[in-house]
């Protein structure tokens, strides 16, 4: 009797445990893991603001501009499709392993407790949820000019 009693208190356990795992989010869903990379590139992105106010004839306009550098690349997502997304170039780091045959991408990504409703786009993923990306490359498969603004 007492065996039956300690193997049902297991299974209590066990069915407890199993009822308490963490649901993926769809972030995670989706960031999680390596992921194979086609293409890499850089470019330069410019934002303009302008606000004004206007009263009669009394007025003010301000207006600023933000330029970065951007590098664009395609990734394969956990299920098979492929994504184009962009981060900063500050964002990306590289890491060099002879073994690699294919470049892939690895996001460090933060989760987020006020996550509300389902994400529209994947590059809102990268916007608000994504601290970095690790590339894995071999070592010669990566440009050997890299042309940074502070070269110039």
């Amino acid at each position: 009797m007492k065996k039956i009693g300690t193997a049902l208190v297991l299974l209590v356990v066990g069915l407890f445990l199993v009822g308490c795992e963490r649901p993926l989010s769809q972030a995670e869903s989706i960031l999680r893991g390596n992921h194979k990379l086609r293409k890499m590139s850089e470019r330069l992105e410019t934002n303009s603001k302008i606000s004004g106010s206007f009263f009669l004839i009394v007025g003010e306009l301000s207006g600023s501009t933000t330029t970065r550098l951007l590098t664009k690349f395609a990734w394969e997502m956990n299920d098979g499709t492929y994504a184009l997304s962009s981060l900063p170039l500050e964002k990306i780091r590289v890491r060099f392993d002879e073994r690699a045959t294919t470049p892939t991408i690895k996001f460090q990504w933060r989760p987020r407790r006020s996550w509300r409703g389902r994400i529209a786009q994947v590059q809102s993923l990268m916007d608000d949820y994504v601290l970095y990306a690790l590339v894995t490359v071999r070592e010669g498969d990566w440009p050997v000019q890299v042309n940074l603004p502070l070269n110039q």
